[in-house]
């Protein structure tokens, strides 16, 4: 009897653990821990027009300006900054890629971010990118540092990236989950002989413990099967991701890659915010970057009949040249809107949305593009990190430094620290945000 006992003990740890079934990338969300903070860090490329980006008004009554304008019906998850300066390091495009995110220090805040928060996660962190790496300098095609100041690749190809996040993490399927056969093959079914056997030889008591047993752990597989199943309302569901079928022929070797294409850039940032999202959802990170092209962007959107770079040299900034690089600027401002609005539709495991659990940081490696200085940068916040973030709001920090909005972010996602790289302007975060 010990030896039945044993053998039964050790079958409902295997089935309360449910490993076959965590080994697919949706079943962690069943278990997620509620309202895990995340953050999301998004790269404009070449600044702004100071006085066509930042919003005007009071803290909370504020008019949005022309660069910002398709945040109008979102700006209540937003806080929009102004009068931040990026201090000492390098200048221009390579020297804003270099410290924006590191604040002079030897590495970006994202990837210390993953490794702080990452390690019950498959992946600490994800970087993606949208021809972050075309025609891109080796100084150029990373805002992301590892310790020793070393360069993060981004993926651009989101085919390649899907695989490597939802396949080649856990041996997945692409986000293609046969349930039925899930539940075919039930843990608790596969045992089912073993718990007759020890049920017919157990006391009236007895046996009302193994059903109460037996019943939890049907339940777990129950929520584990939910979160996959969309269509009763699971959260994740990465089978859905990609409903453009973008895809890459096989054997296809052009230049520029079919991802990299100016023509293919606006599928493929809409490809990448959703990989993070459904990342987010089946609780493989809690870290996201992505990169929208790079620092001297050499992107081209159609109706636009100059380069982007080109665009940001705009002289006076009423010219036609300017209102060109608003256009450019207005489209990466509207990827985070669309951004804010998946998350915000998307329910949390606390049963608040996503948003309400993140942080998202936009920001650029210039201030003003036509003087390719450092001030007065152009950064959003959107979301509320779980409560630690009050959303809604203008604030102008009068040429603090950005580094202490660093240690702000930091904070927000419960990773204490003091100093964030430079400390000239004094130590902590940034006052009243």
């Amino acid at each position: 009897m010990k030896l039945n006992r044993r053998k039964f003990i050790r079958t409902l740890s295997h089935a309360a653990l449910a490993a076959p079934l965590m080994s697919l990338p949706w079943a962690r969300s069943a278990f997620a821990a509620a309202g895990d903070k995340r953050a999301i860090f998004l790269y404009m490329p070449d600044g702004c027009i100071p006085e066509r980006f930042h919003p005007t008004g009071t803290e909370t009554d504020f008019q949005l300006n022309d660069m910002t304008s398709p945040l109008e019906d979102v700006k209540q998850h937003c806080v929009f900054t102004r009068g931040l300066t990026m201090y000492e390091g390098g200048s221009t495009h390579e020297g804003g890629v270099r410290k924006v995110l590191t604040g002079n220090s030897d590495v970006s805040l994202d990837y210390l971010l993953g490794q702080r928060l990452g390690q019950n996660h498959p992946l600490r962190s994800i970087h993606l990118g949208v021809a972050a790496n075309f025609q891109a300098g080796s100084d150029v095609r990373s805002v992301t540092f590892q310790p020793g100041a070393i360069p993060v690749s981004y993926n651009d190809n989101p085919i390649n990236a899907f695989d490597q996040i939802f396949k080649g993490v856990n041996g997945g399927d692409s986000g293609s989950v046969d349930l039925e056969t899930r539940r075919n093959t039930s843990i608790l079914d596969q045992s089912l002989s073993d718990l007759n056997t020890l049920r017919s030889r157990l006391g009236t008591a007895e046996r009302q413990k193994l059903e109460l047993h037996a019943q939890s752990i049907r339940e777990i597989e129950q929520r584990i099967l939910d979160a996959a199943n969309p269509s009763g309302g699971g959260m994740c569901s990465a089978g859905n991701w990609n409903q453009q079928g973008f895809f890459v022929p096989e054997g296809y070797h052009g230049y520029p890659a079919k991802f990299e294409l100016d023509e293919n850039f606006k599928t493929v940032s809409r490809l990448q915010l959703d990989l993070i999202v459904e990342s987010f959802k089946c609780d493989l990170t809690r870290i996201g970057s992505l990169m929208f092209s790079h620092a001297v962007s050499p992107l081209r959107i159609d109706g636009i009949d100059l380069g982007h770079h080109d665009t940001s040299h705009y002289g006076a900034f009423e010219t036609g040249t300017a209102e060109k690089f608003v256009q450019y600027q207005q489209y990466f401002i509207g990827e985070l809107r669309y951004l804010i609005r998946k998350l915000n539709s998307t329910p949390d495991s606390d049963g608040n949305s996503m948003l309400h659990n993140t942080v998202i940081f936009l920001f650029s490696e210039l201030g003003d593009s036509n003087d390719h200085d450092h001030n007065d940068m152009p950064f959003i916040l959107a979301g509320n990190a779980g409560g630690a973030l009050q959303t809604g709001r203008l604030l102008d920090f009068k040429g603090d430094s950005h580094s202490k909005l660093l240690v702000s972010i930091a904070n927000m996602m419960d990773v204490n620290v003091n100093t964030f790289g430079y400390t000239g302007h004094g130590s902590g975060g940034l006052a009243g945000l």
